[in-house]
């Protein structure tokens, strides 16, 4: 017994040293959707405060497929070391553990650290589609029922449940395209073999001004200031909707709490440092920081409201 005893305390007393000297080499940070996302923006200007404010290399590491379930599995099952973060969705953890019948992550494997930034999300169509708003979307699509396509990053995502709704709302018919991400949809857009697509402002901004994509209208529940002559969702004949991702840090379940308080103080102070802001700003990003357990009171809040959209609308996955 008191060998047992004396092997906890050492086990313990080690635990204790390395919180204290952590991090003591590089910290990969998993982004579970593919480069050129919203995610990998976001990813990729939060591991760089990270690695000034932490003293080591945090390097971003895309892995994506499966609605960002690969790259999510991946982190929890994980060494809860400090050394494997995820930058998840709200998708991860408000939408999947509701739409995936055999989801290979569950929440219980996750330890909240902060949110980083929020994301709105635009409705961008092909020029050739002939259409310039939302209210003209319907009445085409009402013309020519599934005959047009749009685009998604998967099932189950935002980016489909968004969509799925306004069909249910508006009474018309679109044909869902699933893709891995935003990036891999983007050049079908571009060249019109896709007709329609709901991607973040930070992906679509560039094509909009440069009149390669249209905006048909914005899933804020404000106009943006990064466009402020396209009309939200809201005003054009669906009051109150919205569609929009956030992205959150997480570490694998049983992380120090030392360790959790540090990246979450890192967290905090980077995205509030102006350049970053900025940064995150112009490109239709809105960077927040918080505190672990904000973040896990909006997930549980958005984890009610999206499993009755799916119920409502009968969607699961057929996995």
């Amino acid at each position: 017994m008191r060998l047992f005893l004396a092997v906890l305390a050492l086990l313990a007393a080690c635990a204790s040293a390395d919180a204290q000297s952590w991090p003591s080499r590089p910290i990969k940070l998993i982004v579970p959707y593919s480069a050129g996302g919203s995610g990998d923006i976001v990813g990729r200007g939060i591991a760089d405060k990270l690695t000034k404010s932490l003293g080591q290399g945090v390097v971003v590491e895309n892995r994506p497929g499966a609605s960002g379930n690969i790259g999510t599995a991946d982190v929890a099952n994980s060494r809860a070391d400090g050394y494997t973060l995820l930058l998840g969705s709200d998708i991860q953890f408000a939408i999947n553990p509701n739409f995936w019948s055999n989801l290979p992550y569950q929440m219980k494997q996750f330890d909240p650290i902060s949110l980083v930034a929020t994301v709105d999300l635009v409705l961008t169509a092909t020029p050739s589609l002939g259409i310039s708003d939302l209210r003209q979307l319907v009445s085409l699509a009402k013309r020519k029922p599934a005959a047009i396509t749009y685009g998604s990053t998967g099932p189950g995502s935002t980016h489909e449940l968004a969509m799925e709704s306004l069909q249910e709302l508006g009474g018309f018919k679109l044909t869902e395209v699933p893709y891995r991400g935003s990036a891999q949809a983007i050049p079908d857009l571009l060249s019109g073999q896709l007709k329609l697509m709901l991607m973040g402002v930070p992906q679509s901004i560039g094509y909009v001004r440069s009149g390669k994509l249209r905006a048909l209208a914005v899933g804020s529940p404000e106009r943006l200031a990064a466009l402020p002559y396209v009309a939200t969702i809201a005003e054009q004949g669906f009051p109150g909707f919205e569609a929009n991702n956030y992205w959150c840090l997480y570490a694998p379940a049983g992380a120090d709490k030392r360790i959790i308080d540090k990246l979450q103080q890192a967290t905090a102070h980077g995205v509030a440092e102006p350049d970053l802001r900025a940064r995150f700003l112009a490109t239709g990003l809105t960077p927040i920081g918080s505190t672990p357990q904000v973040l896990a009171a909006r997930i549980s809040a958005d984890s009610a409201k999206w499993a009755k959209v799916i119920a409502n609308l009968h969607l699961k996955s057929n996995n």
